[in-house]
Formats: C-alpha cells, structure tokens, sequence
C-alpha cells in the first residue's frame, strides 16, 4: 500500500513499521527538555533588541511577545496531536509523506535539513569565537567543526548519553535566564526607563510595525515541532502531548519573564539600539563575575542547540532514506541507541561543511525561512488528514489560529525580502520534481 494510502483508517502498523530496533529510552523528563531546548537557542540573548526597533513601542513590543506566546502555545496544541497520530521516528518527514505524498515530505525536509545544518554551523562558530582567548591562532572554523565533531562522537554513545548532557545543559541555560529576570531586583533601571517610543525600523505603519516584529518573535519561538522526531524513542507515547506542551509553557514564562527585566533595567530605547542586551542587563546586576559566567552559559547553550539539532535532525534523514528518497545506505548500519550512524554522519558533515561555506549558507537560511513558515501550515494541517483520537474543538481552533498565524508569517517574508521567498519557493519546487522521479520503498 502507497504512504498516502488509508489516510481513513486506524492501524497498528505506523509505529512498528518505522521504528527502529531499539527499546525507547526517552523518558518526559528528556522530551520536555528537548522542547525547550530547541526553542531556546541564542536568540532570546539578542532577539529583543530587533523586536523592540521593529516594534517602535513598548505596547507593540509586548504584544508581539504575548500574540508570539499564544501561537507557539497553539502549534505546540496541534503538533502534540499530530505526535500522538503518528508515533514514529523521523515524524516530521513522515507526517507530510503520509498525508500528501513522498515528494512533497522530501522537499520540504531536503530544504529545512539544510538550514538546520547551517544553523548549527553558525551557532558553532558563534561559540567558537568565545573560545578564541583560550586557543590563541586557531581559526574560529576550525574550533567550530572540532566542537560539532565532538557533539557527533557524544551523539554516537547513544540517545540516552546524549539527552543526559541535554538535560545538563538546559538547566544552567534555564537557570542563567532565570538570573536574568531576577536582575529586576538588583539593578537601578536606565535613566530612559519610561521612555515607551522609539522609530520603528523600516515599518510604516502600527500595523507594519507589529508584523516585523511578530516575524522576529515567530522565529525565536520556533522549533518545538521537531519533538516529533523522536515519537519512535519515547518510552510513554502518550505522554508526549503533555511533555511538549509544557515544554513550551516554560518557555513562554522564561521569555516573557527575560523582556520583562530587558525592558525595566535598559529601558526601551536602549533596548532597541543594545545588540549585546543580555551581557549589558548581566554585567549591570552582578558585575564582571557575572559577565564572566554568562560567556559560559553562552558557550553552553551554543553545545546545547548543536547537540539537540544533531539529536533531531538525522532521524528525519533515516527516514527519508527509508522511503528510497535517498541513498539507502543512511537507514542501514548499527543503531546507536535509536539512531543509524550513517545517518547521524551526514548530517554531521554537512554541518561542517556548512562551516567552511559560511556566508553562502547564511544567504541560503533567508532563502529557507519562506519556506519553513509554508511547511509549518502544510504540517500542522495533516492534522486533519491523520487517522487516531477524535479531535476535539481545542485542537481546531489551536489548528486555525497557528495555520493562519503562518501564513501571515509568509505573507510578511514575502513582502520584506520577495527574491528571498521566490527563491526559496523555486528550490522546493525543484526538489519536489526530483522527489517525484523516485519510488518509495516502504509501505504501511
């Protein structure tokens, strides 16, 4: 039977069929912290800046944070379902496979693989420099693939060795954010404290404004739907849902609680014109010492969002090589602890290299984002394609709100970088093309 087959009926097979020979070892603990792992990165430490020289406003500027919230709160609603419909590893591949077809899932997840391999190349290099003190004539670069080649050889103990360090190492990225909301009580707020207007940049209009902002925003707390990859490895299925939706609760309640103490020590004008708001707000509460510890908490989360992208990641190119959509040598070799090491190797190599290309790739992440928002709606609707539990009115509205919360996203790229979205439109098409030349080998 095709993977877009039977889209109407309820089936044992899914979650046999895809997933692998390994006893899952996720416990919720871990998927929580997954969660949060992938939507917290380094954005948080730098994105409130562009979001408050979007907004213009403290008003706009809150209520691109609160509307960012309540979206990301619906998507985590809606994928949690689609995690639960289809528990598999590799889901975020499969869920496009099974309710659209093949083509359409390798296309998608060919361009999103890419980008999250020069993500994590970027965000390696960005750790790099704060190494550089410590190896004096060394290239950033070098440093860099050297700190993913060392995630890779952590990643090859297996997935229990991999979400302990996880773990590690959320709690002290958590913990310096929660420092950081409590700077409030520390520090004397800035001379420009109530100060709430500041010009937006390139916005003409409130309404401009507020979606610059929003795009700056939908991004930071992008990422929570990769959860779904590791479906195959969790040892509770149905406590999936829960995990990622407290996931996100944590995170909004960090974000929000961060902007909070941003805004009340800086100030909302200095806020939008400080890039490095995070070591400004920092050295003002604790001085020097706490400088000192936030360059390492920076370090630990550059470690932290590599290894959960090298944890995430390869299961979706397992997947895919699964279907013959390529090469079947990635799905093939020894399970490290849920994951084939062929497939973990790809994308560490990509990644390196992506760290050696540099700027080319940069240019292809805003080529991606287009592209990422329109998968994120395509995603979101095989909620209503996929067989398993009645749905219920929460999870419809959840579905609409998120669905259209993307497309106003697009819509937004659109409009701010057109060659950028038509570009990204033109790659996927490409690779939709090539995808519909190649035969799917796996049936449900």
């Amino acid at each position: 039977m095709h993977l877009t087959a039977g889209l109407g009926t309820r089936r044992a097979g899914p979650r046999v069929a895809f997933m692998m020979n390994t006893r899952p070892t996720l416990r919720f603990a871990d998927v929580v912290a997954i969660v949060v792992s992938l939507v917290i990165g380094m954005g948080i430490f730098r994105a409130p800046a562009t979001v408050a020289a979007r907004a213009g406003s403290e008003t706009l500027f809150y209520l691109a944070w609160l509307v960012g919230s309540v979206v990301a709160m619906c998507g985590a609603i809606v994928f949690a379902d689609i995690g639960r419909r289809l528990p598999v590893t590799g889901a975020y591949y499969r869920i496009f496979a099974r309710a659209y077809h093949p083509s359409i899932a390798f296309a998608i997840n060919a361009v999103i693989l890419v980008s999250n391999a020069a993500s994590s190349a970027g965000v390696a290099i960005i750790g790099a420099d704060y190494f550089a003190p410590l190896v004096p004539g060394v290239e950033p670069t070098v440093v860099a693939a050297t700190m993913i080649a060392a995630l890779y050889t952590l990643n090859l103990a297996g997935l229990r060795a991999s979400a302990t360090a996880q773990n590690v190492m959320i709690v002290i990225k958590v913990a310096m954010l929660g420092a950081i909301a409590l700077a409030m009580l520390f520090a004397s707020s800035s001379p420009d404290a109530h100060h709430a207007t500041v010009v937006a940049q390139a916005a003409s209009s409130p309404w401009a404004a507020f979606g610059m902002a929003l795009l700056a925003v939908s991004f930071t707390y992008g990422g929570y739907q990769s959860t779904i990859n590791f479906g195959g490895d969790v040892a509770n299925v149905r406590r999936l849902p829960i995990a990622i939706v407290v996931g996100v609760v944590i995170v909004t309640l960090v974000y929000l609680a961060v902007n909070a103490a941003y805004v009340s020590i800086l100030g909302f004008e200095t806020m939008a014109t400080t890039p490095n708001i995070a070591a400004v707000v920092v050295e003002r509460a604790y001085g020097i010492t706490g400088s000192n510890i936030l360059t390492a908490v920076l370090v630990v989360s550059v470690f932290g969002y590599v290894n959960v992208s090298m944890m995430a990641n390869p299961r979706v190119l397992t997947a895919m090589s699964q279907d013959g959509m390529v090469p079947a040598t990635i799905a093939k070799g020894d399970a490290a602890g849920g994951l084939r090491q062929w497939s973990l190797l790809g994308f560490t190599v990509v990644s390196i290299a992506s760290v050696f290309v540099g700027r080319t790739f940069d240019v292809i992440l805003n080529y991606t984002m287009f592209v990422d928002a329109i998968g994120l709606a395509l995603g979101a609707a095989t909620f209503y394609r996929l067989a398993g539990p009645r749905r219920t009115a929460l999870t419809h509205l959840a579905a609409a709100v998120f669905i259209a919360s993307c497309l106003y996203t697009a819509t937004n790229i659109f409009l701010f970088d057109t060659m950028a979205a038509i570009t990204g439109t033109g790659l996927v098409a490409l690779l939709w093309l090539a995808g519909r030349k190649l035969r799917p080998s796996v049936e449900t």
